[in-house]
């Protein structure tokens, strides 16, 4: 769930009758898209989940070890999927680390979160590569948001990918991401929401591969327990 910037802006939006989760901001090309739920993980450590044609299990789980000055977190997210334009079961093996350090009340990131997985297809390794970082650059570093870029390829297919930080309707942004945009080329392809239910938007007639290539780094970082929004 997202930090105090996000339970406000589902106040502004929603009212405190009738609550709803608040939404990202999409651009206009991906505003009117129907949006599929992935279902199955919400919160939970290990089970199974299905979207879009897709299914498959995960087991997940995060750390934090604080010696002296030294913090360190650590995450692990491993799942497989089956569906659409997949020749055999994936395996997918994720490893998120960071290190910061921690002197009287301040706190100061010494190895910036990065997120990584590796792919067997069938049990044989796969050439593929997903990759999500921390990045201070920009508007978001100014603002003390946690922004994250990343990138997949997979298949053929190459995607970059980017954290998503306004809500919809309103000025409010959040600390932590509320979801990822994805591009293609430059243009964007697709979203994964995070608050709440995790859901996928896809670009209208979006080829088949791209979407296999974003559905699997969607469940990547659907499973992702980011240290930014954790409670340990």
């Amino acid at each position: 769930m997202m930090r105090v910037a996000l339970i406000a802006a589902t106040l502004a939006l929603g009212g405190c009758a009738s609550l709803q989760p608040a939404q990202m901001q999409l651009p206009s090309s991906l505003a009117g898209q129907s949006a599929e739920p992935v279902l199955g993980i919400d919160g939970w450590t290990h089970g199974r989940f299905r979207f879009a044609g897709y299914s498959g299990g995960y087991e997940r789980s995060e750390t934090r070890l604080r010696f002296f000055n030294a913090d360190r977190r650590a995450a692990h997210a491993d799942f497989t999927i089956e569906g659409p334009m997949l020749s055999g079961m994936v395996d997918a093996r994720c490893r998120m680390r960071e290190r910061a350090l921690t002197l009287g009340s301040a706190s100061f990131v010494t190895s910036p979160m990065a997120y990584r997985c590796d792919f067997l297809v069938d049990g044989r390794s796969f050439p593929a590569r997903f990759e999500l970082q921390e990045s201070a650059d920009g508007i978001g570093g100014m603002l003390a948001q946690h922004e994250r870029r990343g990138e997949i390829a997979l298949g053929g297919e190459i995607l970059a990918f980017r954290s998503v930080h306004g809500v919809k309707g309103s000025p409010l942004t959040t600390e932590t991401p509320i979801g990822y945009l994805f591009y293609r080329d430059g243009e964007p392809v697709g979203a994964i929401e995070l608050n709440g239910t995790p859901r996928l938007i896809s670009a209208p007639a979006l080829d088949p591969g791209v979407k296999r290539t974003m559905a699997i780094a969607s469940m990547a970082l659907a499973l992702l327990w980011d240290p930014a929004d954790s409670q340990l």
